[in-house]
């Protein structure tokens, strides 16, 4: 059984006695734990907690979901199964694509999308949904595809079709099209956009990663590719986000990542790191590793700048990674979460502070995950109801 409790200003946590049985309810919920600070986790933290230390449910969020998206600042997207977008967490940019700027701690519809949404992406203070007709909107505060400012509710991407999947960073927003090329626009700084340039973009431009490209992820600063045989990285690259060895500050070209991650099947961006899976479930890992987030048994300041193997993790179904946080997802249900615990990442309701922990480690609380997402610090996993009280 799960229990939980108040302990502490501003700190929800609890302990864990596990049930002898599977519970009968199978019922599906999203259970949440980590930073609250905008209610992310379906806390309100006015009334409760700014740290949640336990899984907890989030109301009425797991109606049917088909993606949990993961963010890069206090906010959390769900995809339903209907084709509807649903938002909960920080909205002080609109990112909840309304005229407030209130924050929720229970999901509220996004309106102003079309039927039949396929994908959505969070970034930092923005958000995309990708339609079934191949078109994109968009929401929020930054770059988000028009010249002109919008009414913060959702608004169409002119002059960008047959898109398949997107990703947000946290200033700019990666689409790829049908015909396996890239396009990209936001915030350039450090060459995200991929053009050869470091000028920020209002509306979309074709990448220079070229074709045949089958997978997108857009970091924090950074983004990656993955072509059959290949997968490629291109802007900030202080923490050796590109994979390649480089030392170079930034690049705002593609270039090709080390080879050893040449047989991925998924590629995964943090905030400044980076993972690559192969087809058996097995991990390669490069980039910033401050708090372990690499997941490589040891935590430092230190830029990991060539992929290297995660030991003793393989079988992973999915992958997720945000700030200096990371968490997997196994065949059987279970998860594993590494990298910064002073938001209370592993869900068991203790309170490390600021610890690291540098190596996988098993999620208890809950069992019998479907899927796995993340916003910041915050820990989000779709699960059949546990048996307990909350």
């Amino acid at each position: 059984m799960v229990r939980h409790k108040a302990a502490g200003t501003g700190v929800l946590g609890g302990g864990l006695a596990m049930p002898s049985a599977a519970p009968a309810d199978t019922t599906q919920v999203v259970y949440a734990w980590g930073d609250n600070h905008w209610g992310q986790a379906g806390v309100d933290p006015n009334v409760a907690a700014i740290k949640v230390l336990s899984p907890v449910p989030v109301p009425g969020a797991a109606a049917n979901v088909a993606q949990l998206s993961d963010g890069k600042d206090g906010f959390v997207l769900s995809l339903r199964s209907d084709g509807t977008v649903w938002g909960w967490g920080n909205n002080s940019l609109h990112q909840l694509g309304d005229l407030t700027q209130a924050y929720s701690c229970a999901p509220v519809q996004i309106h102003g999308l079309p039927p039949g949404i396929v994908q959505v992406a969070a970034g930092g203070f923005h958000a995309a949904a990708l339609a079934a007709d191949g078109s994109v909107w968009t929401w929020g505060s930054g770059y988000l595809g028009y010249p002109a400012p919008g009414d913060w509710r959702p608004r169409q991407v002119p002059g960008l079709s047959g898109v398949k999947q997107i990703a947000a960073g946290q200033n700019f927003i990666v689409a790829l099209r049908s015909d396996g090329e890239v396009w990209t626009w936001g915030a350039n700084n450090h060459g995200q956009l991929g053009d050869g340039t470091r000028t920020d973009r209002a509306t979309p431009a074709r990448n220079l990663a070229g074709s045949g490209i089958t997978r997108v992820s857009a970091g924090f600063d950074f983004a990656l590719a993955r072509r059959p045989g290949s997968v490629w990285a291109w802007g900030l690259n202080y923490f050796g986000q590109l994979g390649n060895g480089s030392t170079a500050t930034d690049s705002a070209t593609p270039v090709i990542v080390d080879r050893r991650t040449q047989n991925a099947t998924q590629i995964v961006t943090g905030w400044n790191h980076a993972f690559a899976m192969d087809p058996d479930g097995s991990l390669w890992a490069w980039g910033a590793n401050g708090s372990g987030e690499l997941g490589l048994g040891t935590a430092g300041p230190t830029a990991v700048r060539t992929p290297r193997k995660v030991s003793g993790l393989a079988g992973v179904t999915q992958l997720t990674a945000s700030a200096t946080v990371s968490m997997a997802l196994r065949s059987d249900g279970t998860v594993l979460v590494w990298g910064y615990e002073g938001l209370g990442l592993r869900g068991d309701g203790i309170d490390r502070g600021g610890s690291s922990l540098p190596a996988p480690t098993p999620v208890t609380p809950v069992s019998g995950v479907t899927r796995i997402a993340q916003s910041g610090f915050t820990v989000l996993v779709l699960a059949p109801a546990q048996d307990g009280c909350f």
